[in-house]
């Protein structure tokens, strides 16, 4: 087992746990290009330990902990950890931002913005991903649905909703991965807000395509 990704995805769970409830959620962490670690089945994120995290290879070939199983989202993590500047996934139930992506608002949610920095952390747009049960049926929807959005928005989606289930967030580091949901989290509760007192007012396409622009904000963001 990778000892410094183990020790990264601990501090990972500790800070989305507040996201997931009871056995909620999912993460994994790649060290190298022949393998990563992903939370086991049947594990709580909260108090998660080094000894919850099984390793397998890129063909889902499990290489430790026997006694337990992979998580059964384990397709879509082997998928978007294979893809170029990936190193962690978290996949979480944030309250808010689940009741968005219960109701018709969801497209609007993901195809709009509604401040600066919802532009510069989840990007211009989100990938949305229609509800499939979770496991097989899951991990070829988020396959179908990212190449999809990398081909029309000419860019890989860091943050991808699914339709009554949840999130996911890709990143780089595990600070990416927890900015990239929180912010979709206070993304959902203003949109709720919002809607709750009238008439929303998002951003229009020329403020949102002056923010992915700009050049303070592009250095902003690598500081992830």
């Amino acid at each position: 087992m990778d000892r410094r990704v183990a020790t990264e995805l601990e501090l990972l769970a500790a800070t989305v746990a507040k996201y997931c409830v009871g056995m909620e959620g999912n993460i994994s962490g790649k060290g190298d290009n022949s393998s990563f670690l992903i939370k086991a089945s049947g594990y709580s994120l909260q108090g998660l330990k080094d000894t919850d995290l099984i390793a397998f290879d890129f063909n889902n070939t499990q290489l430790d902990n026997f006694n337990k199983k992979g998580s059964m989202e384990l397709g879509f993590h082997t998928f978007l950890l294979g893809l170029p500047n990936v190193k962690y996934v978290a996949h979480t139930h944030p309250a808010h931002t689940l009741a968005v992506l219960c109701t018709e608002h969801a497209a609007d949610f993901a195809n709009r913005r509604l401040f600066p920095d919802q532009v510069v952390f989840n990007s211009a747009k989100t990938c949305l991903v229609p509800y499939a049960k979770p496991g097989e049926e899951l991990t070829e929807l988020v396959k179908l649905h990212v190449h999809s959005f990398n081909k029309r928005e000419g860019y890989f989606p860091k943050l991808i909703l699914l339709e009554n289930h949840g999130v996911i967030a890709c990143g780089s580091s595990i600070k990416e991965c927890t900015i990239i949901t929180d912010i979709c989290e206070k993304a959902a509760e203003v949109y709720t807000n919002s809607l709750s007192m009238g008439k929303v007012h998002f951003l229009s396409d020329e403020q949102v395509g002056n923010l992915t622009k700009d050049e303070k904000e592009k250095y902003r963001l690598e500081q992830l």
